[in-house]
């Protein structure tokens, strides 16, 4: 209990615990035991001996004589301490206070006289009370009782002496008839030495006491909602070292990246970001905060920026493809140009070869095209998974900021709640001390009149001392017990003032824990607002990137579909060419055949030897209008292959709402076109232009091919905007009627 009220005090310096206790009181804390001398401390403190061990003795010899009365237990009294039993010597009655205590002389030391206070007695008093104060250590070391403050043992030594005063005045009042004269002079002084006790043990303030209210307490007071646990401390480091790390994977993203030809694209944004996170760690720094979960929003963004940045672009993987088909468009120029050549000098065979030469290049220059719209299409739809999956981490990321906001904006709303219950109850606790504080002031003064007043009627008193002199021991012990009221009411006051002090601390102390984490929370709050908005703004910028990705992607894809559209035309047309002349070679060998036959028949019928000759003749026909036919099945069938692998551009650019004619309608034209002119050559060869067989077929291959032309010259306008190369429908103009 004194360790708890006054402090531990072992934590003081032990060299000065001498200066504080009287000579008596270290006699008697060294021949004290705890465990057996309690009920004989008390009565040697209402004795008013000043030796324990003589009266330790004496009172022995008196047992041994005079058995003295068993003692009746007392149900879990503690054993009284030296200081416990002054406590309790000062908390007697009033009416208990009036008995006589007998003085025991003790063989080794003399009996000190109780003698009245004269003259400069007073004054020799307190010099004696702060002589015996200055001599305490080695009692209580020897006696293993923990010491107190100084002051609050001045305290309990002035109680002890207001009780030796009162003590005195009754003794003085019990003889006044006899020696009224002789002591009326001792008892002012007496009562001027009570006075100024009382007025040094309301002066003294240090007690060095203990209080029990904590946080605990206050949150039970306040009723509040956050523990100390939850709250940010001032001693706290902030962690920060995973937004340096952040900052630095941003800036080696922006090294590693910036000479990539998309990245001028994200440049904005990774500056941006950049500049929030400085920000950010810059804030935690300064706060008490645990940045590592705001740290760890950017990740997916960062990550799929890198991926998007470290992927190769469309534009080269198609590169060595562009390439080859250029290198193969030149070639195929050259070829055209020496076909061309070789029918102009009839050169059949070479020209024939050349036709061949360009129907492979054609089908090359497919096979590269497919590959590239292949290649397109893959791209495009990794494209598209990469665009849902950063859609997901999107709305991932913006979830996950949110919670973090979240968390941060309910625990400064529940701190905000705390301060305003915290301030509520300060403001009646501070009502309360002061309405106690005034309380105190005015019994203080109702005490200090009434004192007057006593004094004031002990005066008149003496006037009349023979017919009042039980009125003076009343008002004697009246006196005495408003001393031992002041004396309870003091103690109180120093642990109310104690309690009071303890609680503003501790209000205090929790105050500022609770507006240092709103500050956490609200640094928190905007830190992961600036990151939150940065990765939005990021996704939505590689969104966008995406999405002109994608369109861009369409674009080349529809472009590349012409390009085959392009390639197929011309390889379409040339077979178509190729066939039509294979076609009209195989009718050329079919009546030479049927002339031989013919021969052979009309050898066979004279016998001439001729027939044989016509017999080879035929054979020979055969065999080279199988071979022929052979060729003209390969070119149908080439025609066939390239027909098929363009119905995919053809699907395409029928989606893309494209206009164009198709190839095989153009090789229809032009194999019209040619059956005309070589019917006007025929008829122009015969001399028959004017008969009427000839002039009716001319007329209706003439219609067919200005019906072809007028839709071939309507497709061509319409595909002048969209990019298309036109059809070469050729001159229709040689025919004439």
């Amino acid at each position: 209990d004194q360790r708890r009220v006054h402090g531990d005090p072992r934590k003081r310096n032990s060299d000065s615990f001498s200066e504080y206790f009287s000579l008596d009181l270290r006699e008697t804390l060294m021949a004290f035991d705890p465990k057996t001398d309690r009920e004989l401390l008390q009565a040697f403190y209402k004795s008013g001996a000043t030796n324990f061990q003589a009266f330790k003795e004496r009172t022995k010899r008196d047992g041994s004589k005079k058995s003295p009365p068993a003692p009746v237990p007392r149900a879990r009294t503690p054993p009284s301490t030296g200081v416990n039993a002054i406590r309790e010597l000062a908390a007697r009655p009033a009416d208990q206070a009036t008995e006589p205590l007998p003085e025991v002389a003790s063989p080794e030391t003399p009996v000190r006289k109780q003698v009245p206070v004269e003259g400069a007695a007073a004054s020799r008093n307190e010099s004696e009370q702060t002589k015996q104060l200055n001599m305490s250590k080695s009692a209580v070391d020897a006696a293993g009782v923990e010491a107190v403050s100084p002051e609050y043992l001045l305290f309990l030594k002035q109680q002890q002496e207001l009780q030796h005063c009162h003590k005195k005045l009754e003794e003085t009042v019990a003889e006044f008839e006899r020696q009224r004269r002789n002591h009326q002079a001792d008892l002012g002084k007496v009562r001027v030495q009570a006075a100024e006790i009382l007025a040094n043990l309301e002066g003294g303030a240090n007690w060095n006491l203990t209080s029990k209210y904590n946080v605990q307490q206050l949150i039970k007071d306040a009723q509040l909602k956050l523990q100390p646990r939850e709250l940010y401390h001032p001693d706290v480091q902030p962690k920060y070292l995973d937004l340096v790390q952040q900052t630095a994977n941003t800036q080696k993203l922006k090294q590693d990246h910036s000479n990539k030809e998309s990245f001028p694209f994200f440049k904005a944004m990774v500056d941006n970001g950049s500049r929030r996170l400085e920000r950010v760690e810059k804030e935690v720094k300064s706060s008490q905060l645990d940045g590592t979960d705001i740290a760890r929003l950017p990740d997916t963004l960062l990550i799929q920026l890198d991926h998007m940045l470290s992927a190769p672009t469309i534009q080269m993987e198609l590169l060595d493809t562009e390439d080859k088909v250029e290198h193969i468009l030149f070639k195929l120029d050259e070829t055209k140009s020496a076909r061309a050549q070789a029918l102009d000098d009839g050169e059949m065979q070479l020209a024939e070869a050349k036709y061949y030469n360009v129907v492979s290049l054609y089908e090359e220059i497919l096979e590269h095209v497919l590959e590239k719209i292949g290649t397109i299409e893959k791209v495009k739809r990794e494209g598209e998974v990469f665009d849902k999956v950063r859609d997901q981490y999107q709305t991932k990321t913006a979830e996950e900021a949110a919670k973090l906001g979240d968390v941060k904006e309910k625990l400064k709303q529940r701190c905000e709640a705390d301060l305003k219950k915290i301030f509520s109850l300060k403001e009646r606790v501070d009502a309360v001390e002061k309405q106690t504080a005034q309380k105190l002031a005015d019994e203080k003064t109702r005490s200090d009149k009434l004192l007057q007043d006593n004094s004031a009627q002990q005066e008149a008193t003496w006037a009349k001392i023979e017919e009042l002199e039980h009125e003076l021991e009343r008002l004697e012990k009246e006196r005495y017990a408003e001393f031992k009221k002041r004396v309870l009411e003091k103690d109180k006051d120093e642990h109310r003032q104690m309690e009071y002090e303890k609680f503003c601390q501790i209000v205090d102390t929790h105050s500022q824990l609770l507006d240092l984490t709103i500050r956490n929370c609200d640094t928190a709050i905007h830190c992961t607002t600036l990151l939150a908005e940065w990765t939005q703004q990021g996704f939505t910028t590689l969104g966008n990137f995406l999405g002109k990705q994608g369109k861009d992607q369409s674009d080349l894809l529809l472009e590349t579909h012409k390009q085959h559209l392009e390639m197929f035309r011309g390889l379409y047309l040339s077979l178509g060419e190729l066939v039509h002349k294979k076609e009209k070679r195989i009718e050329e060998i079919d009546r030479a055949i049927q002339q031989s036959h013919i021969q052979q028949e009309l050898a066979a019928e004279t016998l001439n030897p001729n027939a044989k000759k016509y017999s080879d003749a035929k054979k020979e026909l055969l065999r080279v209008r199988d071979d022929v036919e052979q060729d003209l099945n390969e070119l149908k069938e080439k025609a066939q292959t390239a027909l098929n692998n363009f119905r995919v551009s053809e699907q395409a650019l029928h989606e893309a709402n494209v206009d164009f004619v198709h190839p095989t309608i153009e090789q229809q034209n032009e194999e019209l076109e040619t059956k005309a002119k070589m019917v006007e050559y025929q008829a122009i060869a015969t001399g028959h232009v004017d008969a009427l067989p000839v002039k009716a077929e001319l007329e209706s291959l003439k219609a067919q091919l200005m019906q072809t032309k007028s839709m071939v010259e309507s497709v061509n306008r319409s595909s002048m905007s969209s990019g298309l190369p036109l059809i070469r429908s050729g001159n229709y103009s040689t025919l004439s009627p």
